[in-house]
């Protein structure tokens, strides 16, 4: 089936920014260790300090992400309509006096001063693919209720580590629920959902059906029947998703992920599947189309795309995302499975080679790199 009208869902807003620090022996900040993979964060009673540089911030999440980099691969020639939906909580104290406005078309709406933030980016990162803000009571912010978030990236100059500082989404179960009916409202019309991430935790009530871990598997069931699903979860969240009574179209992850799901690979015995498994870590891309991988030896029996490339890596935050943007941006221009794969690695590793990550992604360069790369294969 085509597809023309794609919905990706952002459950864990984020305001991201990626901070730079340097090394040096006197004045601070860090040091890396190579061999145990520790990253220290060091400060020295020295006057002059060497400052943290900020390169750059962006609304993230992972499902906002993959948003972001589909946003820089479509041009005007792409006949597909993306929307970015991310659920906020209302607004509170004085701002609940504030009036919903318009920023190039775009509804920003009353929330809190991190809501109202994150809709601040969104709106102002994002061309082509469309901002939604889905505004969910139940989400209203509380001493036990976290619905939005900053993160903190903080990369070495030199390259070679990071330390990453992320507080968790916590919800409740009637925002659980309220969220997923909010969902089925939304995904009318929509050809694919897109669903990236772990979705937020909450203390479930006794006897409910709606779980963190059945929560992708529990929005799959209220989409229409011709609506396709593209995910990237890991762990007891996919795993439901794998079992239930729909199942999705996509599923990316790495190898790590993949791992946690040996013994449901071990019973699946490689049986047919309707929807195509990406598996990819830094020596490349393992894809199973239509069937499960098999516990006996999953790897082998997939079809291996080796890694490109790459002369730096300055951050593989993101990379999965990018993979993921770049294979539906090709698979929706109606291109075959082996082109999209190789598509999807070219952006990557455009995403690794750069300090902005997947900010730093641009058409023009994944393009250049993925015609040297197709012709050079004989691939046409």
């Amino acid at each position: 089936m085509a597809i023309q009208k794609v919905t990706i869902l952002e459950f864990a807003p984020t305001a991201d920014e990626i901070w730079s620090i340097p090394y040096h022996n006197r004045d601070g900040y860090a040091h890396y260790d190579t061999e145990s993979g520790l990253l220290s964060i060091m400060d020295t009673a020295h006057d002059a300090k060497l400052r943290p540089e900020i390169i750059t911030t962006y609304a993230g999440g992972k499902a906002t992400n993959v948003a972001r980099v589909l946003d820089q691969l479509l041009t005007d020639k792409d006949d597909l309509d993306v929307q970015l939906v991310t659920f906020l909580p209302p607004s509170e104290g004085r701002l609940r006096e504030l009036k919903p406005g318009s920023v190039r078309g775009f509804a920003l709406l009353p929330s809190t001063p991190a809501g109202i933030y994150v809709q601040c980016l969104q709106i102002a990162g994002l061309y082509r693919v469309k901002p939604r803000f889905e505004v969910v009571a139940e989400l209203a912010e509380s001493d036990e209720m976290q619905t939005t978030r900053r993160c903190i990236e903080l990369t070495l100059q030199e390259g070679g580590g990071s330390v990453n500082f992320s507080p968790r989404i916590v919800w409740s179960q009637k925002a659980a629920e309220a969220v997923q009916a909010r969902v089925a409202e939304i995904a009318r019309g929509a050809d694919l959902i897109v669903m990236a991430g772990a979705p937020p935790v909450w203390t479930v009530y006794s006897g409910a059906d709606l779980t963190r871990y059945s929560f992708y598997a529990k929005i799959m069931e209220v989409l229409e029947p011709n609506c396709q699903v593209s995910i990237d979860a890991r762990g007891e969240y996919l795993r439901k998703c794998l079992i239930a009574r729909r199942s999705p179209r996509f599923v990316f992850m790495n190898t790590e992920e993949f791992t946690d799901l040996s013994e449901l690979w071990s019973a699946s015995g490689g049986r047919p599947f309707p929807g195509i498994f990406l598996v990819h870590n830094e020596n490349g891309c393992w894809v199973w189309d239509g069937k499960l991988p098999d516990g006996a030896d999953p790897l082998s029996e997939a079809e291996h795309f080796p890694s490109l490339p790459v002369s730096r890596v300055c951050s593989t935050i993101g990379a999965g995302d990018a993979m993921h943007a770049g294979f539906l941006k090709e698979w929706a221009k109606g291109e075959r499975l082996h082109r999209a794969v190789i598509y999807s690695q070219v952006v990557s590793a455009v995403s690794v080679s750069n300090e902005k990550a997947t900010h730093g992604i641009t058409v023009r360069a994944v393009n250049d790199r993925f015609q040297q790369i197709w012709q050079n294969d004989r691939l046409i």
